[in-house]
């Protein structure tokens, strides 16, 4: 192993990182794996993943890059502990990447397996226990990339977004090979690989470019929605001196989104910073608006229940009708680690969470599908929206429309909350639902059920959208089955594995 090969995966990192908002350079995914796998040709395992971390390093420092700015900003801690977790945090991710090194080298020397058929499968069975080891951190699955694609990412109705990377790192397994002929000096038109490859893309983008023309026929109900960012001061969001400048502003932007009658209106999370079940103050003038605006009101605010002596406190969302009645309740099931709870708080008792304004959030007990006429709604709060089963979850449920609310302002003016978007284009397509999203400082959007983002605001305004739904009762394969076809990539991964444990030695 030498300084070319080390320069070669670390490209791949720089290629993949520059594929995802804000660069939004997506072509380059399609051929951002191919130096990495350049440089393992001929290397043993232990080299294979030196040179994974490297690449895997290379990528996540580029595309979370915005780590040390909440955990300086709103944890308080200096810069180079901000810098060393983000480190640390990309040294955590590139482990999976470099066990995708070591498996596409170490197995296809052993089994003779092709690389394009070793590379999709490995790599997409790492990007499923991304999503759910340690509680999971799926932010940068390969398939998100593509999020503008919309020929490319409808396949994510069947596969979800773990199909649409298969096909991405298929096609640079694909392009490898054909490199790898040519300096075998063979044509490259003679392996199968890159007509498989081939083969492969056209079906994907054949299949992206039926659905797009097929999906609008589906029965659907028009559904006039409203979506407020109050563009509030994450400094002073939680003092009580402020509450009622706060409320003042999604009262007033409200009444303007809501002239010519809209059936819906979504505040982001937390919008309302105080315990709306028993407040005396402001939950009347919550409740007379709605009334007055004639719609739905739809917000976050914390909540908290009381079991004998432990009061529990939750991140919430509430519905409210017309009729001033309080429909229901969401509370938050998947919680952000060191933002709304410590994990493992005994032995990290030295680490604060980054979450202002209250003690440590508990998860929800259930999914809560909250009814309106013509609609239910599937709540997804702050980051819930990048674990594709639990929307999948909401979906099966009965949910007919998917609302994200969520408070971006603590990533600052960074890629982050772009990145944050793309991933719920992908939640539109897996399930054929719109998306309404809600964000405190942007990016708020709708997100059609091709995953179009239709309409969207620019971060850091205060600023309303308004527009018209498309509801449905519709489920996809991938709502009906989940994550099949992952799990199917991880079976076949362990099968490989087998082979070489079961594999007889030459006699």
């Amino acid at each position: 192993m030498n300084k070319k090969d080390i320069i070669l995966a670390m490209l791949s990192g720089v290629l993949l990182a520059l594929a995802f908002p804000k660069f939004d350079l997506e072509p380059l995914a399609w051929i951002g794996l191919v130096p990495l796998l350049l440089s393992l040709k001929g290397k043993n395992p232990l080299q294979s993943i030196y040179l994974g971390i490297a690449g895997g390093l290379a990528f996540y420092l580029i595309l979370l890059y915005w780590i040390p700015v909440p955990i300086t900003m709103y944890g308080k801690l200096p810069l180079p502990a901000g810098i060393f977790l983000l480190f640390l945090l990309s040294l955590y991710l590139s482990l999976y990447t470099a066990t995708f090194a070591f498996l596409a080298s170490y197995l296809r020397t052993k089994t003779g397996i092709p690389i394009i058929i070793l590379a999709p499968f490995t790599w997409v069975s790492l990007e499923l226990l991304m999503t759910y080891l340690l509680t999971g951190f799926p932010w940068g699955l390969l398939g998100y990339s593509q999020y503008m694609s919309l020929h490319v990412i409808q396949i994510a109705d069947i596969t979800g977004v773990y199909g649409i990377s298969f096909v991405v790192v298929m096609v640079n397994a694909g392009i490898y090979r054909v490199l790898e002929r040519y300096m075998e000096g063979l044509p490259f038109w003679g392996g199968r690989s890159v007509w498989a490859a081939l083969f492969i893309l056209l079906t994907t983008v054949s299949y992206g470019y039926w659905r797009l023309n097929q999906v609008g026929a589906y029965s659907h109900t028009p559904l006039q929605v409203g979506i407020i960012q109050g563009n509030i001061d994450q400094d002073h969001k939680w003092e009580p001196e402020y509450q009622r400048e706060t409320l003042d502003t999604y009262l007033g932007l409200s009444k303007k989104v809501s002239e010519g009658g809209v059936d819906l209106i979504v505040w982001p999370e937390t919008a309302v910073p105080l315990y709306f079940q028993d407040d005396d103050i402001y939950r009347p003038d919550i409740l007379k608006a709605a009334k007055e605006m004639n719609s739905y009101i739809f917000f976050g605010s914390p909540a908290y229940s009381r079991y004998d002596e432990e009061v529990r406190y939750y991140n919430s969302a509430y519905l409210i009708s017309p009729d001033m009645d309080v429909i229901g309740r969401y509370d938050k099931l998947h919680l952000v680690p060191f933002g709304e709870y410590v994990p493992l708080k005994k032995l990290l008792f030295f680490v604060n969470k980054l979450t202002e304004g209250i003690g440590d959030f508990s998860t929800g007990d259930r999914v809560e599908i909250l009814d309106m006429p013509r609609a239910k709604i599937g709540t997804l709060i702050c980051y819930e929206g990048v674990f594709p089963n639990l929307v999948r979850k909401s979906v099966k449920e009965g949910a007919t429309l998917l609302v994200n609310i969520t408070n971006d302002a603590w990533f600052g003016r960074t890629s982050a909350p772009y990145q944050h978007l793309s991933m719920y284009a992908l939640r539109a397509v897996e399930n054929r639902l719109p998306v309404v999203r809600a964000a405190n400082t942007g990016v708020s959007a709708f997100i059609d059920n091709t995953g179009r983002i239709t309409s969207r605001t620019e971060i850091f305004e205060q600023a309303y959208l308004k527009g018209t739904v498309a509801v449905s009762d519709y489920k996809t394969f991938y709502t009906r089955f989940g994550d099949i076809f992952a799990y199917l990539c991880a079976v076949i991964t362990s099968l490989f594995l087998l082979k070489v444990v079961f594999k007889r030695p030459a006699s």
